[in-house]
């Protein structure tokens, strides 16, 4: 490699203990996807924690540097004045210059504003929900997406997870949509297709091919009580198949009363989450605010059907390897729902899964390496 250019980026990982569902899982797939291809990229590539922004959480369990938590912050009672005055949040792009030497892009997470000087400050941005919709979410992701658009209007450079979330950073800040990185996502390698385990399958008493799926937390954006209202209707006109939720209650007070058709599972490993992916009639989408669509693509790559809206990102994630609907018509979903009760309608909408491309995390890395590579030379 000699005579030719190495970037250097340093890639924050501050936001992993903050972060639940898609975020974490997207942005630790990237970092681990980068840290395999940024050699052959030219890129010299090193991952930071920064454990002040996580105090008490551990962090990632990949391999970071860590920014190292100022002495005075250990110390009972002397650390009152210097929380209160902000001394580590102050010192903070001082000390990450040490860190950081050698690099010309810092990766920010999201969580703290805070890069070294002389150095292209870059964001992620999975979706602007929290600016649009702010009622949709807690006060704390309100703050840090507000935290991400003062940074954005100081001029860091935006990665944007899909063509519809860049398209609406680019109306929302005036920005050139030819100067925003459009990463796109992946699912996992784990997720391929195969017969589920039947002992995944016994222990929740579900049978392969007969249970609908979705996967998300309990958010408002998710339109759960659309979900199961369709769900319901469905049943009254003779669907039988169960309804399996993987996730868990996070905010804004949606929750699911005790029904003997409807499965509530919490956070689970990939392992069984590939398995139910495997076994499902479906996986249902009904959200009505999404970036991109993790679990679509997470089923796709397992070819299950997929029945999703058509709002948001979902459409460009989807396409036409899933049967897309209205968010607003919920008889056009009952119709979808019943349809699933046909063994060939089923398999039709099964080989669109089949025939969908499919990337990998290590696509989305080199379209980001491309990124750093372009402000670095600019």
């Amino acid at each position: 490699m000699c005579g030719i250019k190495t970037t250097g980026v340093l890639f924050d990982l501050s936001i992993v203990p903050h972060a639940i569902g898609g975020v974490s899982r997207y942005i630790l797939s990237v970092a681990g996807a980068l840290a395999q291809i940024a050699q052959e990229e030219r890129i010299k590539f090193r991952i930071l924690d920064v454990p002040a922004v996580h105090p008490g959480v551990p962090g990632s369990a990949l391999d970071c540097v860590e920014l190292r938590t100022p002495f005075y912050l250990k110390i009972p009672f002397l650390r009152r004045i210097p929380i209160r005055r902000n001394w580590e949040e102050r010192s903070r792009s001082r000390r990450l210059k040490k860190i950081a030497e050698n690099c010309s892009i810092f990766h920010h997470s999201g969580v703290q504003p805070e890069f070294p000087e002389n150095t292209g400050s870059v964001v992620t941005i999975y979706d602007l929900s929290a600016l649009v919709h702010p009622e949709w979410h807690t006060a704390e992701t309100v703050a840090f997406a507000e935290r991400e658009a003062k940074m954005i209007r100081n001029g860091s450079r935006v990665v944007a997870i899909s063509e519809w979330t860049a398209k609406q950073v680019s109306s929302f800040f005036d920005i050139p949509l030819s100067d925003i990185c459009v990463a796109g996502g992946a699912a996992d390698d784990i997720f391929t297709p195969g017969e589920p385990s039947t002992d995944t399958l016994r222990r929740l008493d579900l049978k392969h091919g007969e249970y609908l799926l979705h996967v998300g937390h309990l958010v408002p954006r998710k339109n759960i009580p659309f979900l199961v209202d369709i769900y319901h209707c469905a049943r009254g006109r003779g669907l039988r198949f169960p309804l399996v939720m993987v996730g868990s209650s996070a905010w804004g007070g949606i929750t699911i009363e005790n029904d003997s058709n409807v499965m509530m599972i919490g956070n689970i490993n990939d392992r069984i989450l590939l398995d139910l992916f495997r076994g499902a009639r479906a996986l249902l989408y009904p959200s009505i605010y999404e970036g991109l669509g993790l679990p679509a693509l997470e089923a796709l790559a397992c070819n299950t059907p997929v029945i999703a809206t058509n709002a948001t990102a979902l459409a460009e994630t989807v396409g036409n390897r899933g049967l897309l609907l209205s968010p607003d018509d919920p008889e056009e979903w009952i119709q979808a729902l019943l349809m699933l009760k046909d063994a060939g309608e089923t398999a039709e909408l099964r080989s669109l899964a089949v025939n969908a491309p499919r990337e990998t995390w290590r696509d989305v890395a080199r379209r980001l390496c491309g990124f750093y590579r372009k402000i670095d030379e600019a």
